[in-house]
């Protein structure tokens, strides 16, 4: 039992390895709810020295695009400046115009792909 046990620790990957999604939330919450969930993930990346923080936003619709993108900038400064993340290891980029303003934070090891941008919501 014992050594079925330790074959299925060893050998068992870790759920970061299995979703990289930190977190994921709607810019429909407050700055102040937002910092927070920013603070825990300044936290994870400065406690992982070697990982990397990727942002990525959706917009609702075409005419939401420069204001989810200004949240992702907002945010990436908050990283950088409030959160003392290296600046070199926090990248934001936009995905696409899906059904949601949606901000997804991605945590990511040096040896890891970004992951695919999303195929599913209008380019």
């Amino acid at each position: 039992m014992y050594v079925a046990l330790l074959f299925f620790l060893v050998l068992k990957p870790s759920l970061v390895d299995i979703n990289p999604v930190f977190d994921q939330y709607y810019t429909s919450i407050s700055i102040e709810q937002e910092n927070q969930r920013l603070d825990l993930y300044a936290f994870l990346l400065k406690n992982t020295p070697s990982s990397r923080a990727l942002i990525t936003v959706y917009a609702e619709n075409g005419k939401t695009v420069k204001t989810v993108q200004a949240r992702a900038r907002r945010a990436a400064r908050y990283l950088v400046k409030t959160g003392g993340v290296d600046p070199k290891r926090v990248v934001w980029r936009y995905e696409a115009v899906c059904k949601h303003n949606m901000i997804v934070l991605f945590h990511l090891y040096p040896d890891w792909a970004d992951p695919a941008r999303d195929t599913k919501c209008l380019r």
